[in-house]
């Protein structure tokens, strides 16, 4: 019976879900540490409307040139595996939905 509990275990612990999530918690901490963000909503909420874009793409542009490259790091690998999991999970839900098929 241990062997079950064992494989069991190992299971859990090898599964790639479970390490998006540990990541993805790992960087929410790190990242609330580094950003405060309150001061984030009402910077973007102070700004015009037609302007968030342009706001967003000049607020990442100073960190990445005043050296917040580990801030910047963390934020795009984040991204990338929280859109990672939303793909995968999308794939849990509508399994038969896949991009190969044909309209025949």
């Amino acid at each position: 019976m241990r062997r079950v509990y064992y494989t069991y275990a190992l299971s859990i612990t090898l599964h790639p879900m479970l390490w998006r999530g540990v990541f993805l918690g790992a960087a929410t901490v790190l990242l609330g540490q580094w950003l405060h963000v309150a001061s984030i909503f009402n910077n973007v909420l102070a700004t015009p409307v037609g302007t968030i874009p342009q706001y967003i793409a000049d607020a990442t542009l100073n960190a990445a040139t005043h050296g917040e490259i580990l801030m910047l790091l963390t934020l795009t690998a984040a991204g990338i595996v929280g859109l990672s999991s939303l793909y995968r999970l999308w794939q849990c839900v509508h399994p038969h939905n896949s991009f190969t098929h044909s309209l025949s």
